[in-house]
C-alpha cells in the first residue's frame, strides 16, 4: 500500500540551479510573477511557500516561507482585483486531523495573511479548488472518503462546511479500495456543477452547486461509474469543456469521458495507459494531468516505478489521445504537476525527491525538454498554484 504522507526532518530551503543549454534563444526578460508552493510538514517553519517566476528563463527566485501553517498539501487561488485569495487543505493539520485554511495576499508583500480555518468534517482533506466567480470552494477527504462545500464570504473567508457528503461501500483493490477515497474536487468550467473523484469506488460523484450559497445537490445521474480497480485520482478539462479527462492511479490510465454540461453528465469514450507498452502492471501509479491550453496535449505525472511524465496528442475534434513521449522527469514522485500561464514550461513538484523540476515544452509538437532547472528544497513540494 502506497503511503498517504511523508514527515520532514527539517523545512529550510536552499535553492539550487542545474541548468541545462536550451534548443533556441531565451526570450527576452520580463517581469517576474510568483508561485506559490503547497508543502507536507508541521511545526515552526513550514507551510506555503513563494518564489519570483521568470517566464522567459524558466528559473525560480529564492523560495521563502509565505504562511506558516501545517501540511498546506493542495493549494487553489481566486484573484479578486490586485488580491489573491488563497485556500489551502491542511492534511493532518490542526491536532493530526482535519482542516482548511484561507489565505489573502499583503500588498507589497512576499506573504499571505491568515483569514480564518474551518472544520473540513471529514479526515485526510487532499484536494481543494475554487469556483471561476470564487463563491465556493470544496474539499475532497481522502482519508474520510467525503467531500464538503464552503461559501466564501466578502472579506474572502470561508463559512463553515454548507454540503458534506459521506461516501459508503468498497472497491475489488482490497489493499488500496477499503472504503471510499475522495481524492479530487473539480467544479466544471462554468462553475455550475462539482465532479467529486472518488478512488475507492472507481466512480466520479457529480453535483449541481448553488453559486449564492455553494450548497450541493447531486445530479440525476448522481455518479459515473468506472472500470472496477482503476482508482479514479484527479481530473481536466479540455479547453472547450465538452470532454473531461479522468486519471486513474491504480492502473496508469486516463479515461476519456464526454461531458454533457446541460445536465453535468459523464459518459466514456474509452482509456489510454500513461506507460509503455509493456511495463510490469501494478508498480508506477499515475498522479496528476492537466491539458495545454490550446487543446491540442494531455500531460500526466507517472510516479513511483516510473518517474516521468506521459506526453499525449489530443484530437479536439473527437477528445481521443495517444501517447507521444514518456519524458523523463529528473525527480522523484511526481504528485504534482503545472503549465505556467504561457504554457512553455512544466514545473513538476516531486514529493520524494523533495525539489522542483522545470521542463521546457515545445508548444509546437508539445514535447518536454530535459530538465532545465531543479531546485531542491528540504520540505516536500506538494503542489504548485500561479499567483
Amino acid at each position: 500500500m502506497i503511503p498517504r504522507r511523508t514527515f520532514l526532518r527539517s523545512l529550510s530551503v536552499a535553492p539550487f540551479v542545474a541548468k541545462a543549454a536550451l534548443a533556441k534563444k531565451p526570450a527576452a526578460p520580463s517581469k517576474p510573477t510568483r508561485i506559490l508552493i503547497g508543502t507536507n510538514g508541521h511545526g515552526a517553519g513550514t507551510g506555503i511557500f513563494s518564489a519570483d517566476w521568470n517566464v522567459a528563463t524558466g528559473e525560480l527566485g529564492e523560495i521563502t516561507l509565505a504562511a506558516e501553517v501545517g501540511s498546506p498539501t493542495f493549494l487553489a487561488l481566486h484573484k479578486r482585483g490586485a488580491q489573491d485569495f488563497v485556500y489551502a487543505v491542511n492534511e493532518g493539520g490542526r491536532g493530526g486531523i482535519k482542516g482548511v485554511s484561507a489565505f489573502t495576499s499583503v500588498a507589497g508583500a512576499k506573504t499571505l495573511k491568515l483569514l480564518n480555518q474551518v472544520d473540513t468534517e471529514g479526515n485526510g482533506p487532499t484536494h481543494i479548488s475554487v469556483t471561476p466567480d470564487g463563491n465556493s470552494v470544496f474539499v475532497a477527504n481522502y482519508g474520510g472518503g467525503s467531500a464538503s462545500s464552503f461559501h466564501v464570504r466578502p472579506d474572502g473567508s470561508l463559512s463553515p462546511a454548507v454540503s458534506h457528503f459521506q461516501y459508503e461501500g468498497s472497491g475489488p483493490n482490497k489493499e488500496r479500495q477499503m472504503h471510499s477515497f475522495a481524492h479530487c474536487v473539480m467544479p466544471s468550467p462554468d462553475g455550475r456543477y462539482l465532479l467529486v473523484n472518488d478512488l475507492g469506488l472507481d466512480c466520479i460523484h457529480t453535483y449541481r452547486v448553488n453559486p449564492a450559497t455553494a450548497e450541493l445537490t447531486p445530479t440525476e445521474p448522481p455518479t459515473w461509474i468506472g472500470r472496477p480497480g482503476t482508482g479514479p485520482r484527479h481530473t481536466a478539462f479540455s479547453p472547450d469543456a465538452k470532454f473531461l479527462y479522468s486519471v486513474n492511479e491504480l492502473d496508469s490510465t486516463v479515461d476519456i469521458l464526454t461531458w454533457d454540461a446541460s445536465i453535468g453528465a459523464l459518459k466514456s469514450k474509452g482509456f489510454v495507459s500513461t506507460l509503455p507498452a509493456g511495463f510490469p502492471p501494478n508498480t508506477a501509479f499515475a498522479g496528476e494531468i492537466t491539458v495545454s491550453r490550446d487543446g491540442k496535449f494531455v500531460y500526466v505525472g507517472n510516479r513511483v516505478a516510473d518517474d516521468t511524465i506521459a506526453v499525449f496528442d489530443r484530437d479536439r475534434k473527437t477528445g481521443m489521445l495517444k501517447l507521444k513521449q514518456n519524458a523523463v522527469n529528473g525527480g522523484k514522485n511526481p504528485r504534482h504537476i503545472a503549465l505556467d500561464p504561457t504554457n512553455r514550461w512544466l514545473l513538476i513538484s516531486d514529493q520524494d525527491s523533495g525539489t522542483i523540476v522545470i521542463h521546457e515544452r515545445n508548444r509546437t509538437t508539445g514535447e518536454l525538454s530535459a530538465p532545465v532547472h531543479t531546485y531542491p528544497m528540504k520540505s516536500k513540494p506538494m503542489c504548485i498554484v500561479f499567483a
